[in-house]
């Protein structure tokens, strides 16, 4: 029944902000702006990822702990740990030393502008 995940939405302080800064700092590119003001974005990377980056609704962020129910982080798939790890040094917060993950790999963590968990994440072989 279900191909596949289309993506992930982000509802955001600054969509354009947020949009910018993930096509900036990770390498991504607009795929879809709807031209409203503030604008709803569909991001996205070489492999199929992509974020739908909406504007929030005004409330004020609710503080969660990694572990908290529900969804937590998004991962990107990265071809080199090494190098993506040294290209972020500086550039984003929290960036975390790569460590191994579940189902093979490495994964390092950090935040992106607006705080949401972000995930890097290589495989030694492919999951499916």
């Amino acid at each position: 029944m279900v191909l596949g995940i289309d993506h992930v939405a982000i509802a955001a302080k600054d969509s354009k902000a947020l949009a910018d800064w993930y096509c900036e700092v990770l390498g991504m590119r607009v795929l879809f702006d709807n031209g409203q003001e503030p604008a709803t974005y569909l991001v996205g990377g070489t492999m199929g990822a992509v974020l739908e980056i909406m504007p929030d609704n005004g409330a004020e962020r609710t503080k969660h702990q990694p572990l908290d129910p529900g969804i937590r982080h998004i991962a990107f798939r990265v071809a080199d740990m090494e190098a993506a790890h040294a290209a972020l040094q500086g550039k984003v917060l929290g960036l975390t030393a790569p460590g191994p993950a579940a189902g093979g790999g490495q994964i390092a963590f950090f935040h992106d502008l607006e705080g949401n968990l972000v995930q890097l994440v290589t495989r030694e072989q492919e999951l499916l």
